[in-house]
């Protein structure tokens, strides 16, 4: 982007500068939140940033990174416990969230 556009992008009469560097923080926010499946990674990285101006494409690419690692593949913490064969709380559907059965922990 900051190649097409050298001199930033004009919206309403205010020339709106291209931050490379803007853009290499939402994609390491966007990394951690899917390798922890966490959300909170883009709020630590706005704090550290200062930013306001990024919050919305932050919480969009982590968000989006979170849904697409969930649905892929565990996360780092539940992988480090089976590594470990640590007991754990097996995953709950919707279902059985609403049936009321009792949890167990999985010895593996």
């Amino acid at each position: 982007m900051a190649m097409l556009f050298p001199d930033g992008i004009l919206f309403d009469d205010i020339i709106y500068k291209i931050l490379p560097g803007g853009y290499a923080v939402i994609g390491a926010a966007a990394l951690t939140g899917a390798v922890s499946h966490t959300v909170s990674t883009a709020v630590i990285c706005f704090e550290l940033t200062g930013q306001i101006a990024h919050i919305l494409p932050m919480m969009v690419a982590v968000i989006l990174a979170n849904m697409v690692a969930q649905s892929l593949q565990p996360s780092l913490y539940d992988s480090i416990i089976q590594v470990k064969k640590l007991p754990y709380l097996p995953d709950l559907g919707w279902n059985q969230l609403r049936s009321g059965h009792q949890l167990e922990l999985v010895q593996t």
